[in-house]
């Protein structure tokens, strides 16, 4: 038997350069996939820092003692909080809130970022604030000496629906034994189930299910959320007495009630802090809280095009009337050019208050 060494030699050679070129793709896409994903804690997880409050790349835990303190505070109770916020990397950043019914004492701990400087830096400010908007929700300080604008972000969630490709929520209900009823969640009311369920930390929460009392029809629930390429699966009854199924309970709740009562899209009325003002032109950030409007207090106009946020300039007769800063709501009459910036007419445009 003969062997054609040519032609071994080529088909070898041949067979080391896809594995060359297969070694290189891998190499690649593990690149690209290790960049894209967010590391898990790296050190001691929120429960061994004592933490009152998580905010995990915008997951929150605990947002309910950031509201109770946030109360205490505006009745001038005393009171200490901790909330931890992890970065990319996964390392736990700390901020301490001290209240002794007069001043908040903060201290702003990063010792424990591995990119960080490694320091810690103490102030004091005057007044907690609380602010939410139809796309985020934000606790800030204001009054705070030596920081840049006297403003100070504490906590921030966001839960723009519009930021997501995919998001569907399919609601089954009903008793135990007996027919379910099944509900799709309509566009119109996507923004305030989505909203509700980023604030019940849904991806890494669970609502629980407890035997009901003798006699007692509860209703069983059965939610399937889908969001871009993942998915969850929740399931529990009325009966579930933790505090973990409560926000859950009311989602079904509500997605029920719309079901039977259609709402109206709001999709012309827009909130937004002014950036801008000009005679028969205001400029707006759509959404934004107070520490944005401290952080976009230099940028131009003409740079808002390579932020990662809304802005819209609005053509007005009463533009004259409002002032930079100011918080407003507007309803959209017409719309002369999509983008951001984009560009509308409005009439209706009222200023917010505290």
């Amino acid at each position: 038997m003969k062997f054609n060494l040519e032609n071994i030699w080529g088909d070898s050679m041949q067979y080391s350069k896809w594995l060359w070129i297969l070694a290189i793709i891998l190499v690649f896409l593990t690149a690209c996939n290790e960049s894209n994903q967010t590391a898990e804690p790296t050190e001691e997880n929120g429960s061994e820092l004592n933490a009152d409050v998580v905010n995990m790349h915008g997951g929150i835990s605990g947002l309910g003692n950031m509201e109770n303190y946030f109360q205490r505070v505006k009745k001038q109770k005393k009171g200490d909080l901790r909330v931890v916020s992890y970065t990319i990397e996964g390392d736990p950043i700390l901020t301490d809130l001290a209240y002794d019914g007069k001043q908040i004492d903060v201290t702003f701990d990063y010792t424990r970022d591995q990119y960080g400087d490694g320091e810690v830096e103490s102030f004091q400010c005057g007044k907690l604030n609380r602010e939410e908007n139809p796309t985020n929700l934000s606790y800030y300080l204001t009054g705070c000496e030596g920081v840049k604008g006297e403003t100070w972000g504490v906590l921030e969630t966001s839960y723009d629906v519009k930021r997501q490709d995919v998001f569907e929520v399919e609601l089954r209900y009903g008793p135990k034994e007996g027919e379910k009823q099944t509900i799709q969640v309509d566009d119109e009311d996507k923004q305030e189930v989505y909203k509700q369920l980023v604030l019940a930390n849904y991806l890494d929460s669970k609502p629980t299910s407890d035997e009901c009392p003798k006699g007692k029809q509860a209703d069983n629930y059965l939610m399937k959320v889908k969001i871009n390429g993942g998915g969850r699966t929740l399931n529990w009854n009325a009966c579930g007495s933790h505090e973990s199924s409560k926000p859950f309970t009311d989602i079904a709740e509500y997605i029920i009630y719309v079901s039977q009562h259609p709402t109206k899209s709001s999709e012309n009325v827009v909130y937004g802090y002014i950036l801008e003002v000009k005679e028969n032109q205001i400029l707006i950030g759509e959404d934004l809280t107070a520490p944005d409007l401290v952080s976009l207090e230099k940028v131009k106009g003409e740079d808002l095009a390579n932020l990662n946020g809304t802005f819209l300039y609005v053509e007005t007769e009463d533009a004259q009337e409002f002032s930079k800063g100011d918080k407003i709501v507007l309803k959209v009459d017409e719309v002369l050019e999509e983008g951001s910036p984009g560009r509308v007419r409005a009439s209706d445009i009222q200023t917010i208050t505290e």
